[in-house]
C-alpha cells in the first residue's frame, strides 16, 4: 500500500515536470535572444545611456552622435573598415560591403569572401541602403555627401549611426597617430571590444616603433616622390593630404611634392628629381612587373630615379585602407630605403 501511494506522488512530480517543460523551453528561449542578436552571435552590452562617438562630416568637421544600442547590422563601403572589423572579430556584424581593393592578403581572404559583397562596385545606392536597414554605415567621406549617400546628419535624424574613416578626410596632413589609431579605437568603443582594440594598436604602434628606430639609425633621409600610374603616361603624385606621405616620412623618405596632383602628365612629373620614386601598385602586380611598367614609360626614361631603377613598390590598398595595413607599407618602403642605401654603399 504505502509502495503504492510513494509511486503515485512520484508519478505526480515527474508529470508536473513535465508540464513544466514548455515553460522552461520559453524561458531558454527568452534568455538566449536576450543574450545575443538573434542570429546566435554573442550580443554586447550596450550603456544605459547609449554609445556616443564623435567622428566627422564630409568637410571634415566634428559631427557627434549616439547611438542606442551596439551594431548589429553594419554597412560598410571602404574596405579598410572591413578589414579592421574582421580583425576586431566583428565580421558577423556586417550586412554588406564593397569589394576588396585587389586581392585580398590572407589574413582577411576567407572571411571577407564569405561576407555579402554590395551590388555596386564602390558606393552603394540609396535604395540598397534603404533596403538592408542598417543601424551603422562606416565609409569614405566623399560617400556621405548629397550627391552619393547624403550627409551623415541625414542618418543620425533617423537614428541611424554614421561615421567618416579618418583616413579619409582630405584636410591638413594626416598621420597615424590621428588616423588609423583613433579608427581602431573608435571601432573598440563603439562595439565594446575596447581591450582587443587597444591590444591591435600596441602592436602596430610597437612595428612602427622599430621602423622608426631603423630610420634613425640609417643617419640620412632621402627625398621621394609618390607617384600612381593611371596609364597612357597619366599619373597622380601624392602630397602631404594622403597619409602615405606620413608612412614615408617615418620610413625616412621626404615627400618633395607639396600638393596633391591628380591625372598629370610626365612634364609634371620631370619637373622634380627625387633620389627615390614609392610607386603606388594598384593592379596586384608584382614588384617586378609594377617596375617595368614605369620604366617602360619612355617618357620618364631621363629621370635618374627611373633610370637607376631607385623604384620602391608599396601596394595601392596597403596605404588606402586606412587600416592596420598602413604599417605594413611603412615597412615595405623602410626595408626598400633599406635595400637602396645598401646599394649605394656597394
Amino acid at each position: 500500500m504505502r509502495l503504492a501511494q510513494a509511486s503515485g506522488r512520484m508519478l505526480r512530480r515527474i508529470t508536473n515536470m513535465l508540464g513544466l517543460l514548455p515553460l522552461l523551453v520559453v524561458a531558454a528561449l527568452v534568455l538566449w535572444l536576450s543574450l545575443t542578436d538573434g542570429r546566435g552571435t554573442q550580443a554586447m552590452a550596450t550603456p544605459a545611456d547609449g554609445i556616443s562617438y564623435t567622428t566627422a562630416d564630409s568637410e571634415g568637421r566634428p559631427a557627434a552622435f549616439t547611438l542606442s544600442h551596439t551594431p548589429a547590422r553594419v554597412l560598410i563601403s571602404y574596405p579598410g573598415a572591413t578589414e579592421l572589423l574582421i580583425d576586431l572579430g566583428l565580421s558577423d556584424r556586417i550586412i554588406g560591403t564593397i569589394a576588396p581593393y585587389g586581392a585580398e592578403p590572407p589574413a582577411y581572404a576567407d572571411t571577407y569572401a564569405s561576407l555579402p559583397i554590395l551590388a555596386a562596385p564602390y558606393v552603394p545606392s540609396r535604395e540598397e541602403v534603404i533596403r538592408l536597414r542598417p543601424d551603422l554605415i562606416i565609409g569614405w567621406s566623399h560617400h556621405f555627401t548629397p550627391e552619393a549617400l547624403g550627409d551623415v546628419y541625414s542618418y543620425f535624424d533617423r537614428g541611424v549611426g554614421a561615421y567618416i574613416v579618418p583616413a579619409t578626410i582630405r584636410r591638413g596632413a594626416p598621420t597615424l597617430e590621428e588616423t588609423v589609431y583613433p579608427f581602431i579605437s573608435d571601432m573598440g568603443h563603439i562595439f565594446g571590444t575596447e581591450e582587443r582594440a587597444a591590444d591591435y594598436i600596441d602592436a602596430l604602434k610597437t612595428r612602427a616603433a622599430a621602423v622608426e628606430d631603423r630610420t634613425a639609425a640609417r643617419g640620412r633621409r632621402i627625398s621621394a616622390m609618390i607617384l600612381q600610374s593611371h596609364g597612357n603616361s597619366l599619373y597622380s603624385m601624392y602630397g602631404p593630404a594622403y597619409i602615405i606621405d606620413d608612412i614615408a616620412r617615418k620610413a625616412g623618405a621626404d615627400n618633395i611634392v607639396t600638393r596633391q596632383m591628380r591625372a598629370v602628365g610626365p612634364e609634371r612629373v620631370l619637373g622634380f628629381a627625387p633620389e627615390v620614386i614609392i610607386y603606388v601598385n594598384p593592379k596586384d602586380r608584382t614588384e617586378e612587373e609594377a617596375r617595368a611598367e614605369l620604366r617602360g614609360d619612355s617618357n620618364l626614361q631621363n629621370m635618374k630615379a627611373v633610370r637607376e631603377n631607385r623604384i620602391i613598390i608599396v601596394n595601392f590598398s596597403d596605404v588606402n585602407n586606412g587600416n592596420g595595413r598602413c604599417i605594413t607599407a611603412l615597412e615595405d618602403i623602410a626595408e626598400g630605403l633599406d635595400a637602396l642605401m645598401d646599394e649605394k654603399k656597394g
